[in-house]
């Protein structure tokens, strides 16, 4: 049996285009997935950003014009966001794998430009959870997740905030 591949195959494929090359001053490791909010792009990267290592959210267009929202530091704010984001009546909403308070992570939110971000739950004290890896969902105005540590044996939790 021959089988007989066409060159046209690949053409009918569809063409896909860069958009944006990350460097680390917008952030590294794209790794969730973009979220659309009235055809502006959101999404988070797991590292850079301005304070190294931790990472940021970012809004682009589908021109490739990208600006960082925020930039996570090591600190209370927390520090890689793996999920993708979620919007939620104009506000943006997503976890941190690590940092805030007790360094397992958090949930924060930030309006659509970027400004006014808040750390709402920071995950490590008690039987809470940690380490949030997964992306938030909104069912109702609550957003529910999991967590891929922590809780009462120490395997993860499901929680369920109200903003």
């Amino acid at each position: 049996m021959h089988i007989k591949v066409r060159a046209r195959a690949r053409a009918r494929c569809g063409g896909k285009r860069l958009r944006h090359d990350f460097d680390d001053s917008d952030g590294y490791y794209p790794a969730a997935s973009l979220i659309n909010v009235n055809g502006t792009l959101y999404g988070t990267t797991e590292g850079g950003g301005d304070y190294g290592p931790y990472g940021t959210a970012f809004s682009i267009t589908t021109s490739g014009s990208l600006t960082t929202l925020h930039s996570f530091g090591s600190g209370a704010d927390g520090s890689s966001p793996w999920a993708p984001l979620v919007d939620l009546r104009g506000t943006l909403y997503g976890t941190t794998a690590g940092g805030g308070a007790h360094g397992k992570g958090t949930i924060f939110s930030m309006n659509l430009t970027g400004t006014d971000e808040k750390v709402l739950h920071s995950f490590g004290h008690g039987s809470d959870g940690a380490t949030p890896l997964a992306g938030l969902i909104d069912v109702k105005g609550t957003l529910y997740g999991t967590t891929a540590a922590g809780g009462k044996y120490g395997d993860g939790t499901v929680f369920a905030l109200t903003p």
